[in-house]
């Protein structure tokens, strides 16, 4: 039988971070043999692939001729799979809204992947907490047969370099493999509600006293951490107006370093709950993500208990609707943990991304999806 060939079309500089993970694992499997992978970009695109301070020096010298040459779906890409002379299209969708498509290639193609895919698809819509419900356009419950759940990897070169992929990805393996001596990471960006305008203030706007906001409540979080666990905690907002929730922006590789002293690395989803980055860093590096409840899922279930802990609805639920008893509890146990037990987490964690996660793991899992429709 043939290999199969996968093709990825157009990838665009805008975007091209998001896709690391999943080139990174194609460029694997074809090194091994299992396939043949052609990436093609746009020709705005190439000039940005040769160095990784290209795209932000353009940006920086000629950021309106940047804004020109951008365009909508940069988190999006197309794709075939051919083998045998018989051809699947698919699309690989990394956008942050769970509930959000593009329809006419939903029509269109005959695979969606869908790295924030919602846990489920109620007729009523998504539900952005308890109380709201967003609707889901007509094409997704009818086309949902062709929605695949796929993962967030993280961007490694930005730049869709496989070399500098696989040197960045065996770099934060490495940094989780050093010797732990916090117990809480909280790293946010602030903890203000976002202002009337894009996707986060249309929702405020559209559901009003239905919703919350997930930055007072990460706000919240980190004053309490400081608080209650101290040293045993590094918990920061980055823009914020309270003192004792203010910290200093790190650098891409002191956040992954700090990010590796700490058991656990916890989340409060934002983005209509989407899954953050968060996640495959905290898997890279072995920790443990206590999160409020996700919405969200991958194309292997997360194991509850091991690689994340379950704090209960937060995000955007109203603040009474938010059971912080049960938030400090649980982190409180976690807190008292003895080291065995974290440490075989820990362990669990980075075998798990080793045999799920890691990109090769998303690529095998793409290729055996899309040669299923064959």
């Amino acid at each position: 039988m043939s290999k199969p060939h996968i093709t990825l079309h157009d990838v665009h500089f805008t975007g091209m971070e998001y896709f690391d993970w999943l080139t990174t694992g194609l460029h694997l499997l074809d090194e091994q043999g299992a396939i043949d992978f052609t990436l093609q970009t746009t020709a705005t695109t190439r000039p940005f692939l040769l160095h990784p301070r290209a795209r932000p020096a353009a940006y920086r010298l000629a950021p309106k001729l940047m804004e020109a040459l951008g365009r909508g779906w940069n988190t999006l890409i197309t794709g075939t799979l051919t083998r045998g002379g018989e051809t699947v299209r698919f699309v690989f969708d990394a956008g942050d809204s769970p509930y959000a498509v593009q329809p006419e290639l939903l029509a269109e193609y005959d695979v969606y992947f869908k790295c924030q895919c919602p846990a489920e698809f109620a007729p009523e819509g998504f539900p952005l907490s308890s109380g709201a419900m967003v609707p889901w356009h007509p094409d997704v419950l009818h086309y949902q047969h062709k929605i695949r759940p796929a993962m967030l990897g993280r961007p490694l070169s930005r730049r869709l370099h496989l070399r500098d992929n696989v040197r960045a990805l065996a770099e934060w393996q490495e940094r989780g493999r050093t010797t732990r001596d916090l117990t809480f990471f909280a790293y946010f960006g602030t903890d203000k509600v976002s202002p009337p305008t894009g996707p986060e203030g249309a929702l405020q706007a559209r559901f009003g006293s239905q919703i919350g906001h997930p930055n007072p409540k990460r706000g919240v979080l980190v004053e309490g951490l400081r608080s209650r666990h101290g040293a045993a905690s590094d918990a920061r907002i980055l823009q914020t107006d309270v003192a004792a929730r203010r910290g200093g922006k790190l650098s891409d590789a002191a956040f992954s370093a700090q990010a590796a002293r700490s058991w656990h690395n916890i989340n409060i989803s934002g983005y209509r709950r989407s899954l953050p980055f968060r996640f495959c860093d905290s898997f890279l590096l072995g920790a443990c993500v206590p999160t409020d409840a996700l919405a969200v899922r991958w194309y292997q279930p997360l194991q509850e208990g091991t690689e994340y802990i379950d704090l209960g609805p937060m995000g955007y639920e109203t603040e009474d609707a938010v059971d912080w008893s049960r938030v400090w509890a649980a982190l409180d146990d976690l807190a008292h943990e003895p080291e065995h037990r974290r440490a075989e987490r820990a362990a669990a964690i980075r075998r798990r991304f080793e045999q799920l996660w890691h990109p090769r793991a998303l690529a095998r899992y793409l290729v055996d999806t899309l040669s299923e429709q064959l």
